[in-house]
């Protein structure tokens, strides 16, 4: 991953956290956030997109980005 790309990450990640606090998110907030953490959907993006909006569903701004890719969301234990 560049390092552009990279930054890019965390900026959006903690945009994702100044949305919201505590529970999840309703389908327009998760997709703002995850517009914001994987971009519009493209066909290669899909499953990580996916995953991001049931992530934010579920916990809303306490949903994490692994460090992974294609990358992975989870809630905190």
């Amino acid at each position: 991953m560049s390092k552009h790309r990279a930054g890019s990450w965390a900026s959006a990640a903690l945009a994702a956290v100044a949305l919201g606090c505590g529970g999840g998110y309703d389908d327009e907030d998760a997709r703002a956030a995850c517009d914001a953490l994987v971009g519009q959907v493209a066909t290669s993006d899909e499953a990580a997109y996916d995953d991001c909006m049931e992530c934010h569903r579920e916990c809303g701004a306490d949903c994490a980005v692994l460090q992974s890719f294609p990358p992975q969301f989870a809630c905190p234990d």
